[in-house]
C-alpha cells in the first residue's frame, strides 16, 4: 500500500483529519473562477495514484439535459479504494491560482455515517510546470493552528474540540468568502503555509499528465 497517498484519500474523503485548513464557505466568488481546459485528463501523483479530473455539469431538473459548470469534476482513485470524488474551483486571486475542493457525497446509500458529515471546502494554491505536470500545495491546518494560538490572526473561526479518537481540536473558518480572500491574498506567498520543501510532506503533491495512448 502506498502510505502517503492512502492517508490523503482519507483525509480528503472525509475531511476529518486535523491537516487541512477547512471553511463552511467557498474561498472565491463567481468572478474570479478561471476554466483552463489543459486541467482537465487524467494525471499520476509520484504514488502512482490517479486523478481523473473533468467538467462538472450537473442536472437541470426532469425533461432537462445536463448543464456543465465553470469547475471540474476530480476523482481520486488508489489501489482498489472506493474513489474520493470532488467539485473543485479554480481560481485567481492577485496573480496567483489555487483550488477550491468540495467533497461530492453519494446519496444513493444515504448511510447514517454520511449523513452526520458537513462538507466543508479545502484551499490548496496550484502551480503548472508546463501543460503536461502541475504541484497542488494544500494549505497547512498547523500553520493556521500556530497563527490562532498565537494571536497572530483575527478572522472569524470556531475552535471543535472532541475526545473522539481521531478528531482533536480542529480550527473551523467560518468567515465571509470576501474575508477569507483577503486571508488567501495576505498569506498566499507565505512560504510557511505549504511546508512543501518536506518531501514526506503529502500536502504538496507533484502530478504528470497522462497521454491518451501512454498506459496508466
Amino acid at each position: 500500500m502506498k502510505t502517503k497517498t492512502i492517508i490523503l484519500t482519507v483525509m480528503l474523503a472525509v475531511l476529518l483529519s486535523g491537516c487541512l485548513v477547512k471553511s463552511l464557505h467557498p474561498f472565491y466568488n463567481e468572478s474570479d473562477v478561471i476554466y483552463k481546459q489543459e486541467l482537465t485528463g487524467t494525471w499520476l501523483d509520484e504514488d502512482s495514484a490517479r486523478w481523473v479530473i473533468s467538467r462538472f455539469s450537473f442536472t437541470q431538473g426532469l425533461f432537462k439535459g445536463d448543464s456543465l459548470d465553470n469547475s471540474y469534476f476530480v476523482e481520486l482513485y488508489e489501489d482498489s479504494l472506493v474513489p474520493s470524488k470532488f467539485n473543485v474551483h479554480l481560481f485567481s486571486l492577485d496573480g496567483l491560482l489555487y483550488l477550491d475542493f468540495l467533497p461530492v457525497r453519494d446519496d444513493s446509500g444515504k448511510e447514517l455515517y454520511d449523513i452526520h458529515l458537513v462538507p466543508a471546502h479545502t484551499l490548496a494554491r496550484v502551480n503548472f510546470d508546463d501543460n503536461d505536470r502541475m504541484t497542488i500545495s494544500w494549505f497547512n491546518e498547523d500553520w493556521l493552528n500556530r497563527l490562532f494560538e498565537e494571536n497572530r490572526l483575527k478572522i472569524s473561526h470556531e475552535v471543535i474540540n472532541s475526545s473522539a479518537e481521531g478528531y482533536g481540536t480542529q480550527y473551523v473558518l467560518t468567515a465571509s468568502t470576501d474575508e477569507l480572500k483577503k486571508f488567501i491574498v495576505k498569506y498566499g506567498n507565505d512560504p510557511n503555509v505549504f511546508m512543501c520543501d518536506d518531501d514526506k510532506n503529502f500536502l504538496c503533491l507533484k502530478l504528470n499528465k497522462q497521454n491518451e495512448n501512454q498506459p496508466e
